[in-house]
């Protein structure tokens, strides 16, 4: 890459516009439309806190494309779901913006060059298998500073535990038994509850506490468990960042929010044999009801396997 990043500011997308208009000879519709995708993703990236052209990158691309196709409530700040014929055109509009700051010189080459927008299969929480799940939590392991001892004690017990969001940030360092490995939990509607984590997340959490925290710690840590940078308690939104960076360390192309997690760690359990009540009990599920779409989940997918795997399950040939 030549030269320094550039903000996403208007100047940005207005070159972006001249450039299409002038130098692709493409028509005022079309311009209008790449002009409405690079925006979206230009103020993506600012809620990341990147830049362009440096958040101009393939992983993250499709990253974002696939969370602009994922169906569930999306914040106010936010665009709108796309279409699949939409996240096509959004995928051709940012590789019209990489080909942009070729010409620009900002870029040495286009990073997007025949990219297509990620399928997303709609309905169901996304499937996430036990080995993208260990690329996920797994992504930070290899860090010796404070802040990746921290981030991958986080990602293993968001996975092991199951933990909503807001449960994991609020907690302290009196809610962790490290011996016994159980989590003391405060839930919706101020409830309790104990959960237990597995050995992974343990020895996570064993070197963050040991070595992490305590060069973290400062005036303003009271007693929380997580940190951040200054030394004040980590916060939920904190969370999701590292999630969203985790996702590309780990190179999947996959909506992994903390709450995706608490999907694969339900399906996983119920794929591994546990009853739904205990999972119910486990997620802090007040109904039994919010539960049952994990086995649902479950049921697609052993449908999927089968189908994959068994010699006789394919349509019969009409011929015998």
């Amino acid at each position: 890459m030549k030269g320094a990043s550039v903000s996403p500011s208007s100047d940005v997308l207005a070159g972006f516009a001249e450039y299409l208009a002038r130098v692709r000879g493409q028509s005022a519709r079309t311009v209008a439309a790449y002009l409405r995708d690079a925006t979206a993703f230009a103020d993506y990236l600012e809620r990341q806190r990147l830049k362009l052209p440096a958040g101009l990158t393939r992983a993250r691309c499709g990253l974002y494309l696939v969370e602009r196709t994922a169906p569930g409530k999306r914040k106010a700040s936010e665009a709108a779901p796309l279409s699949s014929r939409s996240a096509a055109r959004a995928a051709s509009a940012l590789a019209a913006l990489g080909r942009y700051f070729v010409f620009t010189g900002e870029l040495s080459e286009n990073p997007l060059e025949g990219f297509k927008p990620p399928k997303f299969s709609r309905g169901l929480p996304p499937y996430f298998s036990s080995e993208e799940m260990r690329a996920l939590v797994c992504c930070y392991d290899d860090e010796q500073n404070a802040a990746g001892l921290r981030n991958a004690a986080i990602l293993h017990l968001l996975y092991a535990s199951g933990l909503r969001v807001g449960e994991c940030a609020g907690l302290s360092l009196g809610s962790v038994e490290l011996q016994s490995r159980t989590l003391h939990v405060t839930g919706k509607g101020n409830r309790q509850r104990v959960v237990p984590f597995g050995e992974h997340a343990a020895a996570a959490l064993e070197r963050y506490l040991s070595r992490g925290r305590l060069k973290l710690a400062g005036p303003n840590s009271g007693m929380a468990l997580w940190l951040n940078q200054r030394g004040g308690p980590l916060t939920a939104r904190s969370i999701e960042r590292l999630l969203d960076s985790a996702v590309l360390r780990a190179g999947l192309l996959k909506p992994a929010s903390p709450h995706k997690l608490r999907h694969a760690c339900a399906t996983h359990l119920l794929e591994g044999g546990a009853d739904v009540r205990t999972v119910q009990e486990l997620l802090g599920h007040q109904s039994l009801n919010t539960t049952q779409v994990y086995t649902q989940v479950t049921r697609t997918r052993l449908r999927e396997v089968y189908e994959q795997t068994h010699p006789r399950a394919a349509k019969p040939d009409s011929k015998r």
